[in-house]
């Protein structure tokens, strides 16, 4: 368990994650031929196996992604051969990595090598570029717009973050991005004016604005809002929590819209979660 940035409370991030890359691109329009249980793959250009990439994050999490690597003819058939039974164990692999992976560059073609570690389970890449390294957790899980089952701290354009609370889905849309899920929705939209004052430009965003409670928090050169207030679409209650992070010439703009009325603790927690230049 970790202490939340934003307001103490423990937050569970440890542990590991399984993520699918899904076949390689390359694969997309041509005949496949399944070998091993669908494990082996032989097309008319070219043979994978599919393995296992372990990718340590910092947080003492892990990423265990399901990838694909370019093998030869003969490792093809060896692998078929032996796949689930008593040479399983000894089987070794060299190829190319068949994907690339945001936010890292350049994988695609990289050379590596896998081994089966547990006769169980898909054999484990032991020689690849991201491998011995520990990766920074929110820059990398930033890059997956796929709902996860952890909350991650979401880069987002220029220097600011927030938390995208686990379970919720990203969606990007020409108004930009939005975190989805059951009951909860957060819409996000950068505004710049440069030169503008915090206090001015929030003054801008709120013309028109509507009645609600509000609270304002200020914090060196930057200023918070927030305002809230219950409506009711189609006679269903709504809860509306409208936040404004202002600093100079900059200002993000948070608004939860959730079912439960007890989820104004989380909406908080959404807002306090911002962060700019971190």
């Amino acid at each position: 368990m970790t202490a939340c940035a934003c307001c103490g409370a423990e937050v569970e991030e440890a542990g590991a994650l399984d993520l699918n890359l899904g076949l390689p691109p390359e694969l997309a329009e041509v005949q496949v031929e399944r070998l091993a249980g669908g494990n082996v793959l032989r097309t008319e250009t070219g043979a994978f196996a599919r393995c296992v990439l372990p990718v340590e994050l910092t947080g003492d999490l892990e990423l265990w992604f399901g990838a694909w690597m370019r093998i030869s003819e003969p490792d093809a058939q060896r692998a078929h051969e032996v796949w689930g039974g008593p040479g399983y164990a000894d089987l070794r692999l060299t190829g190319t990595f068949a994907h690339d992976i945001k936010p890292w560059d350049g994988l695609d073609g990289a050379e590596v090598v896998a081994e089966v570690r547990e006769p169980d389970y898909l054999p484990e890449f032991v020689q690849h570029p991201l491998l011995g390294t520990t990766w920074d957790r929110d820059e990398v899980l930033s890059a997956f717009l796929v709902e996860l089952p952890v909350p991650v701290q979401q880069k987002l354009l220029g220097a600011w973050s927030i938390e995208r609370t686990a379970g919720l889905s990203p969606h990007l849309s020409e108004d930009g991005l939005r975190f989805v899920g059951p009951g909860r929705t957060v819409i996000l939209d950068i505004r710049r004016m440069l030169g503008v004052a915090p206090d001015a430009f929030l003054d801008l965003a709120l013309k028109g604005a509507p009645e609600g409670q509000r609270e304002l928090t200020r914090n060196g050169v930057e200023v918070r809002h927030a305002l809230w207030l219950t409506t009711s679409p189609n006679g269903v209650p709504q809860h509306e929590f409208y936040g404004h992070v202002v600093r100079p010439g900059d200002m993000l703009i948070v608004t939860c819209i959730h079912d439960d009325p007890a989820d104004h603790a989380w909406a908080r927690h959404v807002l306090n979660s911002v962060r700019y230049g971190a």
